[in-house]
């Protein structure tokens, strides 16, 4: 059950792409890091999710870094630690690579543009999608593109309906704030996604549902 509501955690982390190497130690004046506290719905409060933005002219990379778990009584049941970093050109992704690793058992998955497509690798194989995909991320709501994307911790590539985009209200540790609200919903209907973004196009929560439990991550700071 939680296995498979984690798959599908987004955005992207670790290091890669020589010229954000070449930056150095010293943070770019457009980084921005955004935490945010797991929530599941049945064991509660399960870890944490942090996302550093970095844009430089029309380039986003977001890199994250995850850390949930389940314990009863000292007990771990469940682990998953997450390294991803994606980058963006414009509204096309062109570079993913991200390490998923569940129980101690790690997956690899990387991704490049190439010419009007784009290559996902994973152990599953190699996969040729449209230059329009996405990475099941909550930053990609609302963009405009097509309707495939890809799951980061599988390579799995699967078509969603998108809806939503309304304005609404989202409270926050007893404050509401105005957002957009953003639905996002798999083919096969198995899976739901949720975000709420403020308006400068920061998802401020977002939750993940199947038809055994809800995931729910909300900006911390």
């Amino acid at each position: 059950m939680l296995a498979k509501i984690f798959r599908s955690v987004v955005l992207s982390g670790a290091v890669a792409i020589c010229t954000i190497v070449a930056a150095g130690s010293q943070a770019s004046a457009s980084q921005q890091r955004f935490t945010y506290r797991v929530h599941d719905s049945v064991y509660g409060e399960i870890g944490t999710y942090i996302d550093a933005v970095e844009k430089s002219g029309d380039a986003t990379t977001i890199a994250t870094e995850a850390h949930m778990s389940v314990s009863i009584l000292g007990i771990v049941l469940y682990r998953q630690d997450i390294s991803r970093i994606e980058r963006w050109v414009a509204n096309r992704l062109v570079y993913f690579h991200g390490v998923t690793t569940e129980n101690g058992t790690p997956v690899e998955v990387d991704g490049r543009a190439e010419a009007d497509n784009f290559i996902v690798s994973s152990p599953g194989g190699q996969v040729t999608a449209p230059g329009t995909i996405r990475s099941a991320s909550p930053w990609a709501a609302g963009a405009p593109g097509g309707d495939t994307i890809f799951l980061p911790d599988t390579g799995v590539v699967t078509k969603v309906h998108t809806s939503g985009g309304e304005e609404t209200s989202v409270t926050i540790d007893g404050a509401s704030s105005r957002a957009r609200q953003y639905h996002i919903e798999t083919a096969d209907g198995q899976e739901r996604y949720e975000v709420w973004m403020d308006d400068d196009g920061t998802p401020v929560m977002f939750n993940m549902q199947d038809k055994d439990s809800n995931v729910t991550f909300t900006l911390a700071k």
